[in-house]
């Protein structure tokens, strides 16, 4: 197993952690009021939950686990083998649920088509 490289993206994942916690406002208020401040959060978890799947997908990859299907299957492939505690894996899985950009890919083109074959016209 690399763990160095395992190591190396732990470390990124909790600096992105520790990046959040200090951007975070002590009220609510702040933060919505602040676009700047949302934004530095924004980018921070997601960066945060991009390493938490690169670490599971190099687990996986290294023992073989199977080619996950999603984000949430490749937290789940870890519980499944023992690696993380079910109960972990399924708030994992809610956490990174919401964020596969693949879907608003396929949202547009699953659109665009539907525009298409209402107006005849394709999307340019």
């Amino acid at each position: 197993m690399d763990k160095d490289r395992l190591f190396e993206k732990i470390d990124e994942l909790e600096n992105y952690l520790r990046e959040l916690e200090e951007y975070l406002p002590e009220g609510e208020e702040e933060y919505l009021n602040s676009g700047l401040i949302k934004r530095a959060c924004e980018r921070a978890f997601q960066l945060a939950g991009e390493n938490l799947l690169d670490i599971c997908n190099l687990i996986i990859s290294e023992k073989g686990f199977g080619i996950p299907s999603d984000s949430k299957d490749s937290i789940s492939k870890l519980a499944e083998n023992g690696v993380i505690p079910g109960s972990l894996s399924t708030r994992l899985e809610e956490l990174v649920g919401f964020r596969k950009l693949k879907d608003f890919y396929e949202f547009i083109e699953t659109i665009d088509k539907y525009i298409e074959l209402e107006t005849g016209k394709p999307h340019e």
